[in-house]
């Protein structure tokens, strides 16, 4: 990529880099050493610098400014783990013919990631390797994945380890590279040839011939040279017993007088001509190197346990002390590390520079979140849903998503996971997304591999879904919560106590001087536990082919209604079923102590019938004495038999008294004392179409409670793959409970 100062300059990279699909790009320094290149004799072996701390000026879109943009090393990421990257023709990786190579064994040394250049065998890639080796190209530029960046704005300050970072800049804190390519020129200031012709000779004189035949007979590399990086071989690749064979041909490795140590490579300038610390250096003194096995085991196991222990100690996260461990950093470095982690968190839990500090959603949720907020744009039309299920703003990038078919975005997913699309059918790239093993397996996908975009399809198909159930279940009619209660939610499925007291008697007349005496009171109590409802749908990899969006909002919108209506019957079969309360009788009874809370005779809603309801109600008593609690009805409860009745009762200003036509004032009319909240409830006709209630306020006394399990007030989705059939179940669970608390504000009109 092109890089200046200038905005104007980087339109083209503006137009025709979408958003969710922006790439780094950076240039990297190539030293060249004296050894073997593969199995080609006389090529020098090459050591890269892939990428710096070095900052690099980029246009930030969105902010319309010029910012300076900083990868930090700590933050790179390997697909898979494996810590190599192909080596592309000037970032056309369009076709494998661009292929050049490979750049492997990549470590972190320092500010810098450093790993060995490897070119193929085809003529091209020779042909470029030697562009390299005669000098005439220095520069490689990396290509790599932002996951995560953090925003410094113009004036701040932000500290990242020990180092101090100026706004405007862009802090890429974690990052994934995908390639390589070898380029004419790079933006990197630090791309610079840096050359040592001695550093191999010197290694090389330590290995005896027969040594080095040995192993590469066992199958190491031939042009591995290190004596470190020997060892390590050994260890990983040997059994014990050919480790021991090869050993004891090895001896020691010395390093001879004159023969300069690895920590001691010099630096040339450009035109070759030595830098005067190393015209001046004097000839290392003689050192023998001693490889026992032993002992080298023990320093390993000594290092990997006290990396764990800093790393639990200082709170590090697992995968970065993995990390460490797996790419052999020194213990010393560790330490460091480990301080100027613990101080930038001291520093971010202060006042410090850098307060107005973001940290920015990663490339891949951006990404991920462009695909989801531009499906549901699609879902918006076929869920029957009227709110919006993205929300006030779509994701940054929907709108490229908003038309697509549901398998070309699966193929964008998977070309964004490195695999070549165009080698699939589409029902194969539509089981990989969904998680198929022997698929991803071929294309070469660990499925469970933390570094790959695939499994975040499910999630996406989850969160589409969860969207639509729960905007549909909010918007599906009910009426229990006009009159019922909603109860506090329960940690577990153990049995709910809920207590009715009883009143407090009246007062007593005191005489003077006499105590005043003890009131009596009592209670008692209804118990009742919530339970799991639920149903399950599936979603299979033909719903990607078909492009069927209706299984992805249509079906979940469905479940959502159901949710909802299954909770309003819950709560109207507490009325229907009449069932036993806690003193024996059944919830309306003539034969509670505190009085009679039923018709008798069946009638319809009336003046007349209204009256005989407000009655019985107004008079019910206390649980343990005389005392009337003159509870009053606030909504009347009907079938839709009765509905249209009951609105007109209600609405009526006056009424025909005696058939004559003398307007007399509607006590239960809009103006009247007794106004009344109809409450049409089509559940009811199922029980009886005659048969209606009136309820008191909640909140002047229970009535009937609803209670949820904590954690689903709404509805739930899990989701499971069954690989027998291709699909993904998804159950959709709500856990709940209804019960009569207290029948006291409840009457009902029936035979």
């Amino acid at each position: 990529m092109t890089t200046a100062a200038k905005p104007k300059k980087l339109k083209s990279w503006k137009k025709d880099t979408k958003p969710h699909e922006r790439m780094i790009e950076r240039s990297v320094v190539i030293r060249v050493v004296e050894g073997t290149q593969g199995n080609t004799d006389a090529v020098p072996t090459l050591t890269a610098v892939i990428a710096s701390e070095h900052p690099v000026e980029r246009w930030d879109e969105q902010r319309k400014e010029v910012v300076r943009e900083i990868l930090l090393m700590e933050g790179l990421e390997f697909r898979d783990g494996k810590n190599k990257l192909p080596i592309v023709d000037s970032h056309d990786r369009t076709t494998v013919r661009n292929v050049l190579g490979s750049i492997r064994n990549i470590q972190i040394q320092g500010d810098e990631a450093v790993g060995q250049p490897m070119f193929a065998r085809d003529a091209n890639s020779q042909e470029a390797m030697m562009k390299v080796v005669d000098e005439h190209i220095d520069d490689f530029s990396i290509t790599a994945d932002p996951l995560e960046i953090v925003e410094v704005p113009r004036g701040k300050t932000a500290q990242f380890g020990q180092r101090f970072i100026e706004g405007p800049a862009n802090v890429v804190t974690r990052w994934q590279p995908t390639d390589a390519s070898l380029v004419a020129a790079g933006a990197d200031v630090r791309s610079k040839v840096r050359r040592s012709y001695e550093l191999s000779k010197g290694i090389a004189r330590a290995m005896t011939a027969e040594a080095i035949a040995k192993l590469v007979e066992k199958g190491m590399p031939s042009d591995l040279t290190d004596p470190e990086q020997i060892m390590a071989w050994v260890l990983g690749n040997l059994s014990a017993s050919d480790q021991s064979s090869v050993t004891s041909t090895m001896g020691e490795m010395e390093y001879a007088e004159g023969d300069m140590k690895p920590e001691e490579e010099p630096i040339q300038k450009m035109d070759g001509e030595a830098t005067e610390e190393v015209k001046n250096a004097k000839p290392a003194a003689t050192k023998t190197r001693s490889l026992d096995r032993s002992s080298i085991l023990a320093t390993e196991r000594k290092r990997i346990k006290e990396i764990n222990a800093l790393g639990e100690k200082a709170n590090i996260e697992r995968t970065v002390v993995d990390r460490w461990i797996s790419e052999g950093t020194s213990l010393e470095l560790v330490r460091e590390k480990v301080i100027e982690r613990m101080a930038a968190n001291a520093t971010s839990t202060g006042t410090s520079a850098g307060a107005d500090i973001r940290v920015t959603a990663s490339g891949d949720d951006k990404f991920m979140a462009a695909i989801q907020d531009g499906i549901l744009m699609r879902c918006q039309r076929s869920s029957g849903v009227k709110r919006s299920l993205v929300g006030d703003k779509p994701a940054e990038g929907a709108e490229d998503f908003s038309s697509g078919r549901l398998s070309r975005i699966a193929e964008e997913i998977l070309r964004r996971a490195g695999v070549q699309t165009h080698r699939y059918s589409t029902p194969d790239i539509a089981r990989a997304v969904m998680g198929n093993r022997r698929v991803l397996e071929r294309m070469g996908i660990r499925r469970d591999s933390p570094y790959h975009t695939t499994g975040s399809f499910v999630n996406l198909l989850l969160n589409i879904a969860n969207k639509s159930l729960l905007a549909a279940y909010d918007e599906s009619p009910f009426t229990w919560n006009l009159w019922a209660r909603q109860g506090e939610s329960t940690d577990d499925l153990k049995a709910i106590t809920r207590t009715r007291f009883s009143e407090a008697p009246d007062l007593d007349d005191i005489p003077e001087g006499k105590e005043y005496p003890e009131a009596g009171m009592s209670d008692s109590k209804e118990s009742y536990a919530v339970a799991k409802k639920g149903k399950m749908f599936t979603v299979s990899w033909e719903t990607i082919v078909n492009d069927d969006l209706g299984a992805l909002s249509r079906v979940p919108a469905m479940f959502g209604n159901a949710a909802r209506r299954t909770q309003n019957k819950k709560v109207y079969e507490v009325l229907t079923a009449n069932a036993l309360m806690g003193d024996g009788y059944a919830l309306f009874s003539s034969s509670h102590a505190s009085g009679d809370n039923t018709s008798g005779a069946a009638a319809a809603p009336s003046v007349t019938t209204l009256n005989a309801g407000f009655t019985k109600m107004r008079l019910q008593k206390g649980l343990t004495t005389d005392a009337v609690l003159g509870l009053i009805p606030r909504f009347l409860i009907v079938p839709v038999a009765y509905e249209a009745t009951a609105l007109e009762i209600v609405n009526s200003i006056s009424y025909n008294a005696a058939n004559n036509n003398e307007g007399v004032k509607n006590l239960y009319g809009p103006t009247g004392p007794r106004n009344l909240t109809v409450i049409g409830e089509p559940t009811l006709d199922a029980a009886s179409s005659t048969t209606w209630y009136l309820a008191a306020d909640p909140m002047q006394i229970d009535t009937v409670e609803l209670t949820f399990l904590a954690g689903e007030e709404s509805p739930q989705i899990d989701t499971e793959w069954d690989f027998d059939t291709d699909t993904y179940k998804n159950k959709v669970r709500q856990t709940f409970g209804v019960k009569a608390i207290d029948w006291r504000g409840l009457y009902r009109n029936s035979a």
